[in-house]
């Protein structure tokens, strides 16, 4: 009879310390594109500002996933599939009141500008919409620059759009296109990585500030939503968000 009792206490225990139902956060699918100093490919391995707070605000969550998870995919692919596929997260990605329906958020992490990169010796000047008319404009597919200057009344056929940084960065260069619609960080970071010097170029001007968050599609449960921004808070509340964000930037 005791023997019998040992056992069952026995199971009881291990099935009691066996989690009941698996963390949702696992469940994730963690998308994001080359878009640095924030997040971007390196040897194979996902690296930047999002990439290693993720990692950590991951963990904090009590996630099994890793920044070893991050797939790296074109904007237009990853942004679509957050908008239609549940458990997707998506990074980084600009706040806005057009995309604030769209999507459910952490954040904000980070704040950032989009701005019109143009070559020094073209000595563009844009004061407003009605002067970015005159130009052609390098954008990237479904990207935040995009679809500013849509709706900004941009007419279609100014501007150019393209699934790759880099492609923006030859077409400025050789003068296919006068100004490029990009993040001002993240372009200076693709001028100087495909061999140019970033002072030939400048921001001439400033179409948003915002703040980057993690994007989720809206079938993600709030309780996952939830233990992310709180573990989030908890990063910046303790500085480490600030030391990830030196490890890149100076």
């Amino acid at each position: 009879m005791f023997k019998k009792i040992t056992i069952i206490i026995s199971f009881f225990m291990i099935f009691c310390s066996t989690p009941a139902f698996p963390n949702d956060i696992d469940k994730l699918n963690l998308l994001t594109e080359e878009y640095p100093p924030y997040n971007y490919s390196e040897n194979g391995e996902a690296k930047g500002i999002f990439v290693d707070s993720l990692d950590e605000i991951l963990k904090m969550a009590g996630s099994t996933l890793t920044k070893k998870d991050v797939q790296i995919l074109p904007w237009a692919r990853g942004y679509n599939l957050c908008l239609k596929k549940k458990n997707i997260l998506l990074f980084s990605m600009v706040f806005t009141k057009k995309r604030k329906p769209l999507f459910k958020w952490v954040g904000p992490v980070i704040q950032s500008r989009i701005v019109l990169h143009a070559k020094k010796s073209r000595r563009i000047k844009v004061n407003n919409s009605e002067d970015m008319k005159k130009y052609k404009i390098g954008v990237i597919i479904d990207d935040i620059g995009e679809q500013i200057l849509t709706g900004l009344g941009i007419p279609e056929y100014t501007i150019q759009s393209v699934s790759r940084a880099d492609s923006n960065v030859k077409k400025l260069v050789d003068d296919r296109i006068d100004l490029w619609a990009y993040g001002e960080a993240t372009g200076r970071w693709f001028i100087k990585k495909s061999g140019y010097n970033a002072k030939d170029f400048e921001s001439v001007f400033v179409l948003k500030r915002g703040e980057m968050y993690f994007a989720f599609n809206k079938n993600v449960p709030d309780n996952v939503i939830k233990k992310l921004q709180d573990a989030l808070d908890k990063l910046k509340a303790e500085g480490r968000l600030q030391d990830i964000f030196n490890k890149y930037i100076r």
